[in-house]
């Protein structure tokens, strides 16, 4: 009712103000540009902002207080690239808020988000804020994974110089010197088990035989004691007819076999406190257990040895043959006496 008490001329023109004021709004709110709230300009520079545009939303805890206004190269420096950030909310930023460009969505657009910092100093419109970018998948998998590439790549260059080494040392010579010396060790062993054996048999019969002569001896003593009174009338009858001669017989014989009394108690003494090699024989049964255990370990040894070469003689990364078990060894060893003596 108003505009028809117009002219048409002005109606006409009112239109066209109002058209010219709505493309204007429209435009802007195209590009992200507010008319009617009041804006904060806020920069910041970055190395890298691929992927970012103009118009991407500025968030803070998620919520959207702003947009990026415009993006354009450093005039200062050519390598760094300036991002004006609109903030239309009135939230308060502090002075040292970080302002990150992350993945928004999982097809590669970036955006904006705000963290904020603990300081009590305000950041003011055009200030330049601390920028931050975030790590894509694979710069977080490349940043975990190359310290464990480094350590894996050390390892292996130690593996192969010791594998080096070892295969030079290892050569042909050198395990047929460790075998020669196997050998001479067992054959050492051997002898000296046997020699144990025997030695250990002599001092038992020696032992022995020991023993009988004192109990002779002693029961020699004993008769000699209680039949004193019949020989000194024997003695007595047979010096009035041999008085010089059998005075020295016996003189000498009683005086060896006192000596050699005193030589034999004086023996056993020795072999009972374990004196001498034949004492510690017989008394210490420790050393001649330990000797044969260790025989014992050494014959297992060189079984594993027989059997087992390539845990000693070859190394490889990728395994080798078959390894056989203690209780395996033993059962072939047996079969392989057994066929010796059917031989």
């Amino acid at each position: 009712m108003m505009l028809k008490g117009l002219s048409k001329e002005f109606r006409v023109g009112l239109v066209s103000v109002l058209t010219f004021a709505l493309i204007y709004w429209g435009f802007n709110f195209l590009k992200g540009n507010s008319i009617f709230q009041t804006e904060r300009i806020f920069y910041a520079v970055y190395d890298n902002v691929d992927g970012l545009t103009k118009a991407r939303p500025i968030n803070l805890n998620g919520l959207q207080i702003g947009r990026v206004k415009d993006i354009f190269l450093n005039p200062k420096a050519s390598d760094q690239v300036i991002v004006e950030m609109v903030i239309d909310n009135d939230v308060t930023l502090s002075i040292d808020t970080k302002a990150e460009i992350y993945s928004q969505d999982l097809i590669g657009g970036k955006s904006v988000q705000l963290i904020q910092g603990k300081s009590l100093d305000m950041a003011q419109t055009g200030d330049t804020l601390r920028s931050i970018i975030e790590l894509t998948i694979k710069e977080a998998v490349n940043a975990q994974v190359a310290p464990l590439r480094a350590k894996a790549e050390d390892m292996i260059g130690s593996i192969d110089t010791v594998l080096t080494l070892v295969q030079g040392f290892l050569n042909e010579d050198t395990r047929n010197t460790f075998l020669e010396a196997f050998s001479s060790i067992k054959n050492s062993f051997t002898l000296l088990e046997n020699t144990l054996v025997v030695v250990n048999s002599s001092v038992s019969k020696t032992q022995v035989d020991f023993e009988a002569i004192m109990a002779n001896i002693a029961s020699i003593t004993e008769n000699l004691k209680k039949n004193g009174d019949n020989f000194d009338t024997i003695f007595n009858n047979v010096s009035s007819l041999t008085d010089s001669l059998s005075r020295m017989e016996f003189t000498k014989t009683f005086a060896s076999l006192n000596n050699t009394l005193s030589m034999t108690e004086e023996m056993l003494n020795k072999i009972n406190t374990g004196e001498g090699t034949l004492g510690m024989l017989v008394n210490d049964t420790a050393l001649y257990y330990n000797l044969e255990r260790s025989t014992d370990q050494l014959n297992k040894l060189l079984l594993d040895v027989k059997y087992n070469p390539k845990r000693y003689v070859h190394f490889s990364v990728f395994g080798g043959g078959k390894e056989y078990s203690e209780a395996e060894i033993e059962e072939l060893e047996k079969k392989a006496q057994s066929e010796k003596k059917d031989n």
